[in-house]
């Protein structure tokens, strides 16, 4: 695998992360929330048919493509329990609930008309798996609509970190667009990817370092640095990483987020 397609991280821990987020995440999810109601604006999937939304984590875009596309059936699907568990119960949105891996969702082939996937696949350990079996899900002329985080994201963090301790990594690695293009591009003819910058800002570091946390969106890899951090790196990095405050808004973090359209699947 590819060191840039993904942390080396397994499947369990991203689904113990993210479900034991589930009762907090709406609190932090800025730029879930964000994200999320941009790429509902962008979708051009037509009304009614059988439509999934593909790791819905607590489901917050789900009452959002219910009224606006009508779906004859919609369809959500996360890895982790917790949160399933967590759009069931809070969304009041007539959907069928399915806990599945993105690369192995129990649909029949051909089954879908639309799939939207926000800010899920770059946790994914094979892109172009995922691509493949959206493909394998959408009937001929369906359509898949996703939001990704690409590499530049989370550079101030990571420029910080490698000042504070040179030589190991702190932050989550994610695949540059032309990587991105060539993965998705296994399971589609047409790619259409457009990567826009968005800036959040915090009081300091260690608020950003907190939300991370609270979204179970924190450094995954299981072969990084177990040993105790010690606090002189930690407060090395919150030093040089307050150099890019900026006095009237405090400090900011940098996601560079793809918005991709897919169209043709490769049956």
């Amino acid at each position: 695998m590819n060191a840039r397609q993904f942390n080396q991280v397994s499947r369990q821990r991203v689904s113990d992360d993210f479900g034991a987020a589930a009762e907090t995440y709406d609190e932090a999810a800025r730029l879930q929330q964000r994200v999320a109601l941009d790429l509902l604006a962008r979708m051009k999937a037509p009304s009614g048919g059988v439509g999934l939304d593909l790791g819905c984590g607590t489901g917050f875009s789900l009452p959002e493509l219910e009224r606006q596309l009508a779906p004859e059936e919609l369809i959500a699907a996360d890895l982790s329990p917790g949160m399933i568990d967590y759009a069931r119960a809070h969304r009041g949105v007539d959907a069928r609930w399915l806990v599945a891996d993105a690369a192995n969702v129990p649909l029949a082939s051909g089954s879908l008309d639309w799939i939207q996937s926000s800010l899920m696949i770059q946790w994914c350990e094979d892109t172009g798996a995922v691509a493949r079996e959206m493909a394998r899900l959408l009937k001929p002329g369906g359509r898949a609509h996703l939001a990704t985080l690409v590499d530049g994201t989370l550079t101030e963090l990571e420029s910080a970190w490698a000042e504070a301790d040179p030589g190991r990594r702190h932050v989550n690695r994610f695949l540059t667009r032309a990587e991105l293009e060539a993965r998705l591009a296994e399971g589609f003819e047409r790619v259409t990817v457009d990567v826009e910058p968005l800036v959040l800002w915090y009081p300091d570091v260690m608020a950003l370092l907190g939300e991370l946390k609270t979204l179970g969106a924190r450094y995954k890899d299981e072969h990084r640095h177990r040993g105790a951090l010690g606090p002189g790196r930690l407060k090395a990095m919150c030093r040089a990483y307050d150099r890019h405050r900026d006095p009237r808004y405090g400090v900011p973090a940098t996601w560079q987020v793809a918005f991709v359209h897919l169209t043709g699947p490769r049956q």
